[in-house]
């Protein structure tokens, strides 16, 4: 039948094919989780480049709208007449934030 050398030999074919299975389903492995992070990056990334909310002019003052709404969430008593042209230009046309950071900066630095 097997010799004790043919035997040693079969072994070690065998176990050369198991660890180099392993190493194929483990690269396998790691290239699908790699592939659905990289998924979930570019979704994270697509979501964070759509403002979260757009600030320009409604009936005279300052109105934060939400993403894709026609009516504003919030107004605030800031008169767009009394901006400097640049900033009335700006809201004129609308502001898009894409934080609520940059939201809170931009009440801050208009409120009284």
């Amino acid at each position: 039948m097997f010799t004790q050398e043919g035997k040693k030999n079969y072994f070690i074919m065998l176990t050369a094919a198991a660890i180099s299975a392993y190493i194929v389903v483990c690269t396998l492995g790691q290239t699908v989780h790699h592939e659905k992070e990289q998924q979930k990056h570019e979704a994270a990334a697509a979501q964070e480049m759509r403002p979260i909310c757009t600030v320009r002019e409604h009936e005279g003052k300052l109105a934060v709208y939400r993403y894709s709404e026609t009516e504003p969430y919030m107004t605030m008593d800031v008169r767009v007449s009394m901006l400097p042209s640049d900033d009335r230009d700006r809201f004129t046309e609308g502001v898009d934030l894409y934080n609520e950071t940059e939201l809170k900066r931009l009440i801050e630095d208009y409120s009284d």
